[in-house]
């Protein structure tokens, strides 16, 4: 059956692979973004390039029109004065622009630990727009609870560069899931290909395997053939960075707020009762052709 699909946020990391494999599958994508020229290789694959803020109702209820399903991503910003509103806002707009146009089904991105209000930082802001699109009637819903991506590992890259070791405020032992963006992608296109979920759902991707800091140090050690050392900042010291780099204060001290929760509660996993998948891409591929490299720039220049 060949369905019309609005992929949100289709020139980041998880759309464009959807994207991609929507078009190569035979169906109809409507690609959304902000910048033409970064939508130009999907609309020439074939996909229908919407350019337009995420945040626009009217936008948005033009590109679910007549549409079988969408993949929602809040992509959130650095730059935002209060990050959770925005973010929530954002979710309102695709709640009443789903509801306005009787969207059949939706793939929300959302993350682990969204089920528990005591998670704080972005978990939060997820959970915030599970609620409101939870509160659609004849929409059904699936909110893949995506672990961390591997790529976060870049925001300790400065820090780590400077103090030659993998700098973090993460507690160094505390537990958590993580997976590759082509993983949650791929988890993502899965449930958008079935359809095969009613109601309010909710699914986990798992990391391939339970992950620490100290663990990524030392696998980063062992392909590096030196050892990298696991340092833990001083959360004021990480948020301070981060707006020296540019970034406002709000986003910083969120992101830290999800740092202390890892910290705090390890592993944020929903009862057992809670769907779940795993993630089959080893972390240490990632360090390899990705982190590592980074990582050594320093040395080079």
């Amino acid at each position: 059956v060949k369905r019309t699909y609005v992929i949100t946020a289709a020139t980041g990391r998880t759309g464009s692979h959807i994207a991609r494999a929507l078009l190569k599958a035979g169906h109809l994508v409507r690609a959304l973004g902000r910048d033409a020229d970064r939508l130009k290789p999907l609309v020439e694959l074939g996909a229908e390039g919407f350019v337009g803020e995420l945040s626009d109702e009217l936008f948005i209820r033009r590109s679910f029109d007549g549409a079988d399903a969408a993949y929602l991503v809040v992509p959130g910003g650095h730059d935002a004065r209060d990050f959770r509103r925005e973010f929530a806002d954002t979710g309102s707009v695709y709640a009443q622009a789903a509801e306005a146009r009787s969207l059949p089904a939706v793939v929300f991105l959302s993350t682990i630990g969204a089920h528990d209000d005591r998670y704080r930082g972005f978990i939060l802001t997820h959970g915030d727009v599970e609620h409101v699109l939870n509160k659609l009637k004849g929409v059904n819903i699936l909110h893949l609870r995506a672990p961390k991506f591997s790529e976060n590992l870049f925001y300790f890259l400065p820090a780590s560069q400077a103090a030659d070791a993998l700098v973090t405020p993460l507690d160094p032992d505390a537990q958590f899931d993580m997976a590759h963006s082509k993983d949650i992608g791929e988890a993502a296109l899965q449930r958008l290909l079935a359809l095969d979920f009613e109601g309010n759902t909710s699914v986990e991707l798992h990391g391939r395997e339970v992950l620490t800091m100290r663990i990524i140090a030392e696998r980063l050690s062992q392909i590096a053939g030196r050892n990298i050392a696991v340092r833990k900042a001083l959360r004021q010291d990480d948020i301070e960075a981060m707006v020296m780099a540019g970034m406002q204060r709000d986003f910083s001290t969120l992101i830290n707020d999800t740092w202390d929760t890892f910290s705090r509660f390890g592993l944020l996993r929903a009862p057992t009762a809670q769907a779940s998948i795993r993630a089959t891409s080893p972390i240490d591929d990632f360090l390899r052709a990705d982190f590592l490299p980074a990582f050594n720039h320093r040395e080079a220049a």
